[in-house]
């Protein structure tokens, strides 16, 4: 995706997306980890960006639009998705009701930030971990999305957390949603705040905003 390699050794592999910073590291076991998380682009380049990644990964195909782009009219926004080579689900959003005007070539200087990411919980406690997360951090749910019994956004435009139940498949995919470790820094009412999950995390996300 011709994205600037910002620090690699060893199990560390640190890659420089506009505003955020994605961050691997190996996992130290068997279990290989998956994880989702998205891109906000220039609303006005959406087609565009459609031709840059059909030109370097396929499209996944989305049986209920029958078609590979997805249309979330009650979000404003389409998206593409498709996976990396470690079978991460990655997507391309566009949200028009973002003010981001670009009259530049699409590349990848216009993959603005990591947008969403995806959180996921036992289903037992689902409730009760999304409500903590909610109360410790003092956020909110996504004012476009009403909260449903196994899918919880939280957050804006801008950013978001993608709360779902272990084992529901994740968009796009028959792949059952695991947990895995995981650790996210982003700012929010102007405060810097570093979430853990599961501990001994293997990817991490910085920079990723909710304002």
């Amino acid at each position: 995706m011709e994205l600037p390699v910002v620090y690699l050794e060893d199990d560390t592999l640190s890659i420089g997306i506009g505003q955020s910073t994605l961050i691997f590291r190996e996992a130290d076991d068997n279990s290989n980890p998956f994880y989702h998380y998205a891109f906000n682009i220039p609303p006005g380049k959406f087609d565009e960006a459609i031709q840059w990644i059909q030109g370097r990964v396929p499209l996944l195909w989305l049986e209920d639009y029958k078609s590979n782009v997805a249309d979330f009219v009650n979000w404003n926004a389409k998206s593409v998705y498709f996976l990396d080579p470690a079978g991460n689900i990655l997507e391309l959003i566009a949200r028009f009701d973002l003010n981001d005007i670009s009259t530049e070539v699409f590349s990848s200087k216009q993959l603005r930030n990591i947008s969403e990411i995806g959180l996921v919980f036992p289903e037992e406690s689902f409730d009760k971990d999304v409500n903590s997360l909610l109360n410790k951090y003092e956020l909110g749910y996504f004012i476009k999305q009403p909260a449903l019994k196994h899918f919880r956004a939280i957050g804006n435009d801008e950013g978001l957390f993608i709360a779902v139940i272990e084992n529901r498949n994740w968009y796009a995919t028959k792949m059952a949603a695991g947990i895995f470790p995981i650790e996210v820094a982003f700012i929010y009412d102007n405060k810097l705040f570093n979430l853990q999950l599961f501990v001994f995390f293997a990817m991490l996300f910085t920079n990723f905003f909710l304002l």
